[in-house]
């Protein structure tokens, strides 16, 4: 090839590049910033399932930014909800109010009934925090009105209403609500969900010295935890196992649950929640007469202060 056929098929080749920069980007290099947001997201959900919430409201605020900057705004509608959730169940009612509220605001104008349906659900979820409670059946009664039937949206709905079912003093209502919020988890196989709705039932069941019972749903809800390797729930399992056994005076039991917990708690770096099982042990340890299980276990406690 001679320089000058050289020099003018780069000339060609350089002008072909140029002009391919300046045409439309495919889909999936337009979709980057939502792909992203979406990633994003995935870590925060792994993080918030083993209750690490600081470590996953990193990843929900990456997952905003990457939103707004794609100006999709169902994602931001979304996000927000999550990241005003997890500040909720941090404490951080201020915080969660406004990024709720956003989330609200958002789905509302949008029209969005699936938006519109999860961010009423996590606002009823606030208000029952803050015992508001009328104020949280009215987001109630939204949120089922723009759901489907037999939708995960719905069973996280009843799973809301049996709480305040349960907090207005209507224990059997309690009970019937959650097992509607179970018949569509299991048809749905939503695990997670599940687990939680057995959790609850428990916490009905052992305010009703039900403790068979109560026992009963725990493991069900340890079952369900099991099957999606859900670290954080099934520690929290084995706990509420050691207090329901401490409740119906089985401290061998409640002692071995408490240990289970307190493993899982441990690897998963779950600080807080070591601390709270690591008391519970404590006590247990004294009243069963294990003096040396007692020092070491201050010492473990004394450590995480």
């Amino acid at each position: 090839m001679n320089k000058k056929l050289f020099f003018f098929l780069t000339i060609i080749i350089l002008l072909f590049t140029i002009s391919c920069s300046s045409q439309p980007r495919k889909s999936s290099e337009i979709n980057t910033r939502r792909n992203r947001a979406a990633d994003y997201s995935g870590f925060a959900h792994r993080y918030f399932r083993d209750g690490l919430f600081n470590q996953a409201l990193v990843f929900y605020y990456m997952a905003l930014d990457e939103n707004i900057a794609a100006d999709f705004e169902p994602g931001k509608s979304i996000v927000k909800n999550s990241i005003g959730r997890t500040h909720l169940l941090m404490g951080n009612l201020d915080s969660a109010e406004i990024y709720i509220q956003q989330s609200y605001n958002l789905a509302k104008k949008l029209g969005n009934r699936d938006l519109i349906a999860s961010a009423a659900n996590v606002f009823a979820e606030l208000r029952i925090f803050q015992n508001l409670i009328p104020e949280a059946e009215k987001f109630i009664s939204e949120a089922i009105e723009n759901t489907g039937r037999n939708t995960p949206v719905l069973a996280e709905i009843f799973h809301n209403l049996a709480i305040i079912e349960h907090r207005k003093g209507n224990s059997a209502q309690a009970l019937a609500t959650i097992n509607n919020a179970i018949t569509i988890n299991r048809r749905n196989k939503a695990h997670l969900n599940l687990a939680a709705n057995y959790y609850f039932a428990a916490s009905v069941y052992s305010q009703q010295n039900n403790f068979d019972k109560a026992i009963e749903m725990l493991k069900n809800a340890l079952i369900e935890d099991r099957r999606v390797e859900n670290s954080y729930g099934i520690a929290k399992d084995y706990r509420a196992l050691g207090i329901v056994s401490l409740r119906n005076n089985r401290k061998e039991d409640a002692y071995y649950f408490f240990v289970k917990s307190l493993n899982i708690f441990r690897v998963i770096r779950n600080t807080e929640e070591e601390k709270s099982v690591l008391e519970f042990l404590i006590q247990l340890s004294e009243d069963l007469g294990k003096t040396a299980d007692v020092e070491i276990l201050r010492a473990q406690l004394q450590n995480l202060e």
